[in-house]
């Protein structure tokens, strides 16, 4: 008998059920949905799966199983489940996911507002992207770079899931801004559920309170942070989703930084994720010329990172504007970081995960892309992070449709490459699917997707934070 190849593939997702109308999530008010894609790596076979929902921690059926279903995912192509859609979720439903496979598979969950927001400026659209978590990459020391509690208007919550069977102790640790640890909290977790810790909610924390975290618990976890505006009207929109990390490098690499470009701004945060101070060198590239910050010493715990909309913070780069790509280097201690990226006039805005030194791969999978899919487009954006030139070819893949392969060019080295579904020759309309992209060398990468009906002239605008990111997962 063939030995199946089983990959348990944990999702630390937060879903509220809209058959319950309008409840209130926390400081970023609203309905809340989820809905998430799988990927099936292997191009020969199909994956069969199996997809069991967990009832959150505070709920009357903490840490069981609420709902089960099984499909399969065709070789190469990927699924998406949205959870207002899928038959026999209770009402109501907030919790996790565990997804198996009997082949290798990679995920993204999206957390968001239902399906009919968006349509005018005071009902703003929310939606925020983070990649499902393989059971590798949980840890028992879990890294978290921006949180905050009455932050000029912003708030945030972490999500954390035990990914065992047994239960689980679990503490979170806050520290400031300076790197001073200034409050605790201890929570017991069952198998596979999660506990949601919002800051507005921790009474340790000052209002006006913007810091970072470590999770430490004595079973594996997987982490997920959000933080929103106050989402009161398109302005104020913006919900940013990313991955807790279990550790870190001395050498970090972000495929995107952008700086007055269209309007969008990124921003940095470093965490030293150590146990002494470090010094961090950010070296960024925009247009094939280099520039280089130094930050002043960080502390074990303490987040550090500049805003490229406000010049005083990256002298630097003066003068520079357009999209580009950084690379984070430590002193001596290990570090972890976040990229945001957003537009303040438009309330949108998005972070993904800089990827560690050693991660980079020659193939890289992105499960969700979309062009002209009710309105949503998405791009992809890769980063070379070897001394030398290398090409990618990358391939456009949904069920029931011919793939379509492009090719890339030479990417210099600590270069990137982006590309914008909708431009690829030979992409369909309602294009819903996945990408893979090969290489001759190393690269990382990222995907976005937004509406665009200045695209899809089919549908009407909508308003507030319609972009997301997530991280490319290398294979």
């Amino acid at each position: 008998m063939r030995k199946l190849f089983r990959v348990l593939l944990v999702v630390a997702i937060v879903v509220v059920g809209v058959q319950l109308g309008t409840l209130l999530v926390g400081a970023q008010g609203g309905t809340y949905v989820s809905g998430f894609t799988v990927q099936n790596q292997d191009t020969v076979n199909a994956a069969n799966v199996t997809i069991r929902f967990y009832w959150a921690e505070g709920t009357p059926g903490a840490g069981t199983v609420a709902h089960t279903i099984t499909d399969v995912i065709d070789a190469g192509k990927s699924k998406t489940w949205f959870t207002p859609s899928v038959p026999g979720l209770p009402d109501g439903f907030i919790g996790s996911v565990v997804v198996e496979s009997d082949r290798p598979v990679a995920a993204i969950v999206n957390t968001q507002t239902p399906s009919g927001t968006g349509s005018s400026a005071s009902n703003p659209n929310r939606v925020g992207t983070a990649s499902g978590v393989l059971e590798a990459q949980t840890g028992t020391n879990m890294y978290v770079t921006q949180i905050m509690k009455g932050y000029y208007g912003w708030g945030s919550y972490i999500a954390v899931q035990n990914t065992t069977g047994d239960t689980a102790s679990v503490t979170v640790r806050y520290y400031d801004a300076a790197g001073a640890q200034v409050a605790t909290n201890s929570q017991s977790l069952h198998p596979y559920s999660t506990y949601v810790f919002r800051q507005e909610s921790e009474a340790g924390l000052p209002a006006g309170y913007a810091g970072s975290a470590k999770v430490e618990s004595n079973k594996a976890v997987a982490v997920i942070c959000n933080y929103y505006n106050a989402g009161t009207s398109d302005a104020t929109a913006q919900f940013h989703s990313y991955n807790g990390l279990g550790g870190g490098a001395t050498k970090l690499y972000a495929p995107r930084i952008v700086k007055d470009y269209y309007g969008y701004q990124s921003g940095l945060k470093v965490q030293n994720v150590g146990t002494v101070g470090t010094v961090i060198t950010v070296q960024y590239t925009f247009g094939g010329a280099t520039y280089t910050q130094t930050s002043p010493s960080i502390g074990p715990g303490q987040a550090w990172g500049p805003y490229m909309g406000s010049p005083a913070q990256v002298p630097e780069l003066a003068g520079v504007a357009g999209s580009g790509s950084a690379t984070f280097t430590s002193s001596g201690q290990p570090i972890a970081a976040t990229v945001n990226e957003d537009n303040r006039s438009m309330g949108r805005g998005v972070t993904y995960n800089a990827f560690l030194d050693g991660s980079a791969t020659s193939a890289l999978l992105f499960p969700q892309i979309t062009s002209k899919y009710y309105g949503y487009c998405s791009g992809v954006q890769i980063m070379n992070v070897t001394a030398a030139p290398h090409s990618c070819t990358v391939t456009y893949s949904m069920a029931g449709r011919a793939d379509v392969t492009v090719a890339t060019g030479t990417i210099g080295a600590g270069e990137s490459w982006s590309q914008f579904a909708p431009n690829v020759p030979g992409m369909t309309i309602d294009f819903n699917g996945a990408a893979v992209v090969a290489c001759d060398g190393n690269f990382v990468g990222i995907a976005n997707m937004s509406h665009r009906n200045d695209i899809d002239t089919r549908w009407p605008m909508n308003y507030g934070d319609n972009f997301t990111t997530y991280n490319g997962i290398n294979k």
